[in-house]
């Protein structure tokens, strides 16, 4: 934060421990009763981190203070303050030690809640109710629920259950001077969403009710779809359309989210969502840059449009300077990149291409060292042949590196974006540039010849415009949209447009040619090629998977700064079928802000007109969850769970690939990502990962989602090698009939190459019960 026109800097607050559950380890105030207020409202705000923030503060005197307000969470805990400041004469600044602020009441109540659990299961909710005064209370323990949310449930043996929708429900303990006791209670939660747990304990002495949210989340897998519309009102003052939601009849029940937003330029989605680009993890070198590249395009295109958004700056730079470092630890000595740094056997030409060129782009928004972009473009220098062609080096996925001339016309872009080092490497420029325009000339392969037209564009080189007449030659049109894919159409392709999903090369194709033809043709002549690659874009700015997203957006981002997107005025009308008319307004102030409405589970169609002038984004965006398996899966997965204690969980989860195309037979899948659902309850087994990391091919192992989801990375799987994962898991929440688990394969690079399975794990009421919650048919230890 800035403390004065000159400084600048940090303040961080963070928990120095968890909620409280074993009084052992807990300091005791000496605290009598009769201090103690009983009226201490509703606790419902539960923070891990509580302030992290990088402001901006005035001062009219240098050295003056400023203050900064903020209301304290509800944790019971100490959270830490430290901070830090810059200043151009004085330097760096710090807190000399940590302060703390001690948050705490005598008397309170506290429960451990699973990252989340699906509609049906059964979950012992536990509650501590913690007694620091010093006298033993007799505490009544009421859990509210009147909003009818969920079930109560008690086992009448292990099998079955008795369930009661009653308002509340009510224990009683009695706890002895500084000391805790716990109860719990058995609910199956009904809806969806978000279930409030209302709990109250009092006592002669004192009180604490808290309300905590439980994530109940659908049975299935969830699936994304967006459709995006550009709406262009230059040569006309209204249009209208139809946008209709494609859900199966087989999806989850109140699986359904269903959102229309509209936003008046197109970056908006991509700046409130910069840290969320791509719905996938990304644990690599080359998915690592996703959280990188589109920071620079932000941070571009605010510059060229000449828009001051600090907050948006600061959020951009923060991620650059973050995505920059994780970058290095991907880093060879010999200046090269790989997918999973020096545990590859060698740096990918490729990759380090993409980085320096990257990395240049940054340079002008964040600290880069000019010594590790020479580095890399030597390395790329180093691999060179005599011909001009760059190699493939360090394999990292089959689309950019399918023949010669996509990856030299690739490793050119990153010398023509170091415009500043070019005569030192003019000679391997020259050699590239002439491979290439020989080569254009005796391929159809249109991925290869998209970016051959932008380097050779680059080049100012004669053939650059053979290249892109040979591509218009191949475009597909429909509905004013144009694009190009390697994939041939089906029949049904031109009659549903929207509910054809093209491999995510496609827009990289289609990105490309764009990204060339915008550096000799006016933007307008493009609009088609923009209506296509808006309609592919995900709800979040993004596209399916990381290049796509890095490319799509750069052709965007050039595409809008040439056109002043962000400029138009109108009014957006739209209503679901059968559901009245809202509207939306659109203009040059609140261009870059997403406006999003939440719609009904049950809609399935929504009408909208526009009217105005300029141009805007609308979206129909929807998700819905699957049971089912892949009809025609890429991969085959099987999970064997095996015999254990009741607390642990052991799955064998067993992986091959099996390629449904014959030219694929004997070709290895690129990067490959398996994301494990563990069942309800459990989390992963941090020592046990190594073993999983242990199994050939597997090239990292990670968790997400608080330890319920196990994330594996292996670097390609070959048709008939079947890999096997020992996967543990431990019960650390009470939950019981849970339902199946996913199991989810597939191909980072092309992920319409999957397949889902499910495994399921036995648990009986009788396990997670206390007390009368427990029937006679329940035995007991």
């Amino acid at each position: 934060m800035k403390v004065s026109a000159e400084r600048r800097g940090t303040t961080k607050l963070q928990r120095t421990t968890k909620k409280p559950t074993d009084l052992t380890n807990q300091q005791q105030p000496p605290t009598k009763a009769d201090d103690f207020v009983n009226n201490v409202g509703v606790r419902s705000t539960f923070l891990e981190t509580w302030i992290y923030e990088l402001e901006a503060f005035n001062t009219d005197v240098e050295g003056d203070g400023f203050t900064l307000s903020k209301k304290i969470p509800d944790t019971i805990t100490s959270w830490v303050v430290t901070g830090f400041s810059l200043n151009p004469t004085s330097g760096i600044a710090l807190t000399k030690n940590p302060s703390k602020i001690r948050v705490f009441q005598p008397f309170f109540v506290s429960t451990n809640l699973p990252y989340s659990v699906k509609r049906g299961e059964v979950i012992a909710i536990p509650v501590v109710i913690f007694n620091y005064l010093d006298k033993t209370v007799d505490a009544e323990v009421v859990m509210d629920n009147s909003d009818q949310e969920y079930e109560f449930t008690e086992a009448t043996n292990e099998v079955l259950e008795k369930a009661s929708d009653e308002v509340r429900r009510v224990k009683r303990v009695t706890i002895p001077a500084n000391s805790g006791k716990s109860v719990s209670f058995m609910i199956r939660p009904k809806n969806v969403g978000s279930t409030t747990l209302k709990i109250t304990a009092t006592s002669p002495l004192a009180g604490d009710t808290i309300h905590q949210k439980l994530k109940v989340e659908p049975e299935g897998v969830t699936q994304f779809e967006n459709r995006a519309v550009f709406v262009n009102l230059k040569d006309q003052r209204e249009m209208s359309q139809s946008l209709e939601a494609d859900i199966p009849k087989e999806a989850v029940p109140q699986s359904e989210f269903i959102e229309f937003s509209v936003v008046g330029d197109l970056l908006g989605p991509t700046l409130q969502n910069l840290d969320n680009l791509v719905r996938m993890p990304y644990g690599c070198g080359e998915q690592n840059m996703v959280n990188f590249v589109p920071n620079i395009l932000v941070l571009k295109y605010l510059e060229v449009t000449g828009r001051r958004l600090p907050a948006v700056e600061a959020k951009a730079k923060k991620f650059l300077e973050i995505g920059y470092q994780r970058e290095l630890t991907y880093k060879h000595d010999d200046g090269s990149y790989s997918a999973f740094g020096k545990s590859d056997a060698s740096g990918s030409t490729w990759l380090t291409a993409y980085v320096m060129r990257s990395f240049h782009q940054a340079g002008k928004y964040t600290d880069v060292d000019p010594k590790v972009v020479t580095a890399g473009l030597d390395f790329l220098v180093s691999k060179q042949k005599p011909s001009g062609e760059f190699p493939e080096v360090g394999k990292l996925f089959d689309n950019a590196n399918h023949n010669a001339l996509g990856l030299t016309s690739f490793i050119l872009l990153a010398f023509f974006e170091n415009h500043e080092l070019i005569p030192k490497y003019q000679s391997a420029i020259d050699k590239a540039v002439g491979y290439v325009a020989e080569e254009v000339d005796k391929t159809d392969d249109q991925y290869s010849l998209a970016i051959a037209a932008v380097a050779l564009q680059l080049a100012k080189h004669p053939q650059a415009e053979k290249v892109l007449a040979k591509l218009e030659g191949v475009a597909k049109n429909e509905n004013d949209r144009k694009w190009w894919s390697k994939a041939a159409a089906s029949s049904d392709d031109t009659d549903r447009f929207f509910h054809w999903k093209p491999r995510s090369n496609d827009v990289e194709i289609t990105s490309y040619v764009l990204l060339a033809l915008l550096e000799k043709d006016s933007a307008e002549q493009s609009l088609p090629i923009i209506k296509w690659l808006i309609s592919q874009r995900n709800s979040n700015g993004g596209f399916s998977s990381t290049q796509d997203t890095v490319i799509g957006l750069q052709a965007l981002t050039k595409f809008a700064y040439k056109t002043g997107s962000g400029s138009g005025t109108m009014d957006i009308e739209f209503a679901p079928a059968g559901g009245s008319n809202e509207t939306i307004k659109v203009n040059p102030e609140n261009s870059l802000v997403l406006q999003t409405h939440v719609l009904p589970k049950d809609t399935r169609k929504v009408d909208f007109m526009a009217k105005g002038t300029g141009s805007a984004m609308v979206q129909f965006s929807y998700r819905y969850n699957l049971a089912e398996k892949e009809k025609k899966p890429t991969f085959k997965v099987t999970p064997t769970v095996k015999e254990s204690p009741k607390q642990l969980l052991v799955v064998d989860i067993c992986a091959e690939y099996v390629p449904l195309e014959d030219a694929d037979k004997d070709k290895d899948s690129n990067m490959a990502v398996m994301e494990i659902a563990l069942p309800s309850g459990f989390v992963g087994d941090a020592e046990s990962l190594g073993k999983i990391e242990a199994v050939d091919r597997v090239k990292r192992v990670e968790t997400k989602n608080s330890d319920s989801t196990v994330v594996v990375y292996f670097d390609s799987l070959t048709p008939g090698d079947v890999r096997c994962l020992p996967v543990e898991a431990t019960k650390a929440h009470a939950v019981a009939k849970q339902k199946p688990a996913s199991v989810s394969l597939y191909d980072y690079y092309d992920t319409e190459r999957r397949a889902t399975e499910y495994y399921q794990v036995q648990s009986s009421l009788c396990d997670i019960c206390e007390g009368s919650d427990c029937g006679e048919g329940c035995k007991k230890e």
